[in-house]
């Protein structure tokens, strides 16, 4: 995949919190205690302890009927265990909240997100790799926060059609969608996607999505208007009577086509006329485009600062020379490896196109 792929987090260390106070105990008079992390040897690294020190920081302004805007537990070993902390107190020690992360968080379940959803003001929910929780976890964050602005629910195996229904209906203002690797999801949520009206980006990644449910999106006319990034990564299905549509997103930067072996010259074309603010194109391994395709792209994208047909046997330097002609100096990462085609060398690209980033590694590799 591309450097771009979204990554899992790496950290070894986790968060470790005390249960929470006997119903017993008068809540008025019990303090949350310490937030430690338990490793018998070794402090926490510094990302762990910085965690730490939040949590207990949540813990802390509920002693003090205090908000706290943001809930981080990214990573979390023991995530259920601190929101059973922060909340044992009822509804109102979460209202305020705005920014929920919960990325890759462990000992996760639904009703540990469900906890927080009463909030009522969250703008900001990273589900991204959290993949204890579905379906329920979202509904009852959705219909309890109608201004949610950002969704990551990257990699949730567990998701389908009814939450994203119930997410689209309950949260008109949503803005930016990721749903990259949610395998349950049909043309049913491409619908629901398809009646939102503020939507500025959304990632698609290996959704399962047929013609159907792609242009229903994309042709929707509130999406049309303000949609600026769309990432159609490993999205295979797709021909290109659904990628053609895609040349009426004018307001398109961030594109992403990679690995579509249906895409054609007409459909890069129409999408190169309709779509001239790119500056992100990822075109990686779509060998059905020839020059074609790449030369309309750089005649009719002069905006570009990255892009990449990495892997295509197809295009030859008359893409490059287009580039060169048409550009408006913005280039900094072209990716042509493995274009057997294209004769320039590196010193060759750079002499014809100076705006390229100084550091090889950026400015000719971008697919890994």
């Amino acid at each position: 995949g591309d450097r771009r792929a979204r990554r899992g987090m790496s950290t070894d260390a986790a968060a470790d919190v005390a249960p929470p106070p006997s119903p017993d105990d008068d809540p008025r008079a019990t303090s949350l205690g310490r937030v430690d992390a338990r490793d018998d040897d070794d402090d926490p690294p510094d990302e762990i302890r910085d965690r730490l020190r939040h949590v207990q920081e949540a813990c802390d302004a509920t002693t003090v009927d205090a908000p706290f805007p943001t809930l981080d537990l990214s990573g979390s070993h023991h995530a259920g265990d601190a929101i059973e902390r922060v909340t044992c107190f009822g509804d109102a020690v979460v209202r305020g909240l705005r920014t929920l992360r919960l990325e890759f968080a462990l000992r996760l379940e639904d009703s540990h997100v469900a906890a927080l959803a009463p909030s009522a003001t969250l703008e900001d929910v990273n589900l991204n790799g959290a993949q204890s929780v579905g379906d329920d976890a979202v509904i009852a964050i959705a219909r309890a926060n109608p201004g949610l602005r950002d969704i990551g629910l990257y990699w949730n195996v567990r998701v389908t059609d009814d939450a994203i229904a119930t997410l689209c209906a309950s949260c008109p203002a949503l803005r930016s969608i990721n749903l990259s690797g949610c395998k349950r999801l049909t043309d049913a949520s491409a619908k629901s996607l398809s009646k939102l009206r503020r939507v500025e980006s959304l990632n698609l990644t290996r959704c399962a999505f047929t013609d159907d449910g792609l242009t229903a999106i994309v042709l929707s006319p509130g999406i049309a208007d303000h949609l600026v990034s769309l990432n159609l990564y490993a999205a295979a299905r797709y021909t290109s009577r659904a990628y053609r549509c895609v040349g009426v997103l004018s307001q398109l930067t961030f594109l992403d086509v990679c690995g579509s072996q249906e895409i054609s010259d007409d459909a890069v074309a129409e999408i190169a006329e309709g779509c001239p603010l790119l500056e992100y194109l990822n075109m990686s391994w779509c060998n059905a485009v020839t020059d074609v395709g790449f030369v309309a792209v750089a005649e009719g994208c002069p905006r570009l600062r990255i892009m990449s047909a990495h892997g295509n046997r197809n295009v030859t330097s008359a893409f490059v020379d287009a580039l060169a002609r048409t550009g408006d100096g913005s280039l900094r990462t072209l990716d042509v490896c493995g274009c057997v085609g294209v004769a320039e060398d590196r010193r060759a690209l750079r002499a014809l196109l100076p705006s390229l980033h100084e550091d090889d590694r950026t400015a000719f590799v971008f697919h890994t």
